[in-house]
């Protein structure tokens, strides 16, 4: 599991590579986030997904997660830990 640190005000993309495909490419990518994390403007560029991230807390820590659909049917899943700090 990857950790981000974020700075309370701040907006900023988090990416999440893929790894090696293979044939197979990115159809979708959906998010999923505890209440207090604000997801914005997603996108894909090849095995690399963004989301935008905002409105964290300091001394909070969220839990992000991503779900993929490839074109082959497959579904992968990764987790970020988005950890808020004031410094």
């Amino acid at each position: 599991m990857s950790i981000i640190n974020l700075d309370p005000g701040d907006s900023a993309n988090v990416s999440i590579e893929w790894g090696d495909l293979g044939n197979a490419t990115l159809v979708s990518v959906t998010y999923n986030a505890i209440p207090g994390l604000t997801l914005t403007s997603q996108g894909i560029n090849g095995a690399i997904s963004t989301v935008r991230v905002s409105g964290v807390v300091h001394g909070r820590t969220y839990q992000l997660e991503a779900v993929a659909t490839l074109s082959t049917g497959e579904v992968l899943n990764r987790n970020v830990c988005v950890r808020a700090f004031n410094g």
